[in-house]
């Protein structure tokens, strides 16, 4: 009688057990956080007369919240400046400073900063502010900028100098201030104080005024040259008037030769020219673009603060953790009971 031989094993796995395994894992993890929900939606009801009482002081607290009872309602605006001397730690720097100063219990320091009463120093609660383009925007289009002048093979430099202009961003040098303030009457004298306070700020306005004087002797200079262009192209046309009627009359005199005649197409253009510049320069004296301010603060009437029904819904949702967490500590402390 032959003895039956014993199976080989083999090194192959069976795809239909190892299926199953994993079927089996992903079945007693759902099945542990159906459990687990289970567990939690008990807890309250174990414990009625905890979350009953938390759920009372939440809405108690949310509506004294809300009255501005526990703490004062705040009012809050943006107001967008606009300054090519101004960048994000820059401006992160100075508003960071006032920041500090507005947390301040006595508001002294942040009312002499600002140059404002000590009663409207004391509405302001906070001061916040951010870049329109964050820096690693700016940093990505330089890079792109950079590659598209070394890869382009043409040599239309202009046609190149337009795409990249396209990729500048326009808003890369604006930002907006955030304010928080206690009553809405102070927005509009903290909004003029802050433009004072920038705008006098040393490193700012050194820069603004050799700006305007550079531009004024600029605009001075342009203006001359255009009155030395309009007495030239009054002398080009009486010449040319001058030869219309010559030629005209048929007379033997000698004209100069066309290399020795101004084009007065040219002259015409510059003029034109110069007279766009000392525009642009007007322009720029006028609107001051070293800084702006684009949109100022808005007074709003209605507070920034939550209401009653937001704060009730915070509240009742903070007063569950709180009682989940409760229960947890206490299941906890009877286990270490039981261990001792």
């Amino acid at each position: 009688m032959e003895n039956p031989q014993k199976p080989v094993p083999s090194d192959e796995i069976d795809l239909g057990v190892l299926f199953s395994k994993i079927g089996d894992f992903f079945n007693n993890v759902g099945m542990g956080f159906l459990r687990a929900l289970a567990g939690l939606r008990q807890i309250p009801t174990q414990n009625k007369t905890l979350f009953i009482l938390l759920f009372l002081i939440s809405v108690v607290g949310a509506v004294l919240y809300s009255k501005g009872i526990i703490t004062k309602k705040y009012y809050e605006s943006t107001m967008i400046i606009n300054s090519t001397y101004l960048n994000t730690r820059m401006l992160n720097e100075t508003v960071g400073k006032l920041n500090q100063l507005a947390k301040e219990k006595n508001k002294i320091g942040l009312a002499k900063t600002l140059q404002i009463s000590q009663k409207l120093g004391d509405s302001i609660s906070s001061f916040m502010s951010k870049p329109f383009v964050s820096e690693e925007e700016v940093i990505d289009l330089e890079i792109l900028s950079e590659k598209i002048r070394n890869l382009s093979e043409k040599k239309d430099t202009k046609l190149i100098d337009q795409l990249i202009g396209r990729l500048k961003i326009e808003n890369r040098h604006s930002f907006e201030i955030t304010v928080q303030v206690n009553s809405p009457t102070s927005i509009k004298p903290l909004e003029t104080a802050l433009i004072k306070y920038f705008r006098t700020d040393p490193f700012i306005k050194k820069r603004i005024d050799i700006d305007s004087i550079n531009l004024i002797l600029k605009k001075k200079k342009l203006e001359s040259e255009s009155m030395k262009l309009d007495s030239l192209k009054k002398v080009i046309f009486q010449n040319y008037q001058s030869m219309a009627q010559q030629s005209r009359q048929g007379s033997n005199n000698v004209i100069l030769s066309d290399k020795a005649v101004t084009d007065p197409i040219q002259i015409y253009n510059q003029d034109i020219n110069l007279y766009n510049e000392i525009q642009a320069i007007d322009r720029e004296l006028y609107i001051k673009p070293a800084f702006e301010v684009v949109t100022g603060f808005t007074e709003f009437t209605e507070p920034a603060s939550p209401g009653i029904a937001k704060s009730i819904l915070i509240f009742v949702l903070i007063a569950f953790a709180l009682g989940y967490v409760i229960v947890a500590l206490l299941s906890f402390n009877r286990y270490l009971s039981t261990l001792s």
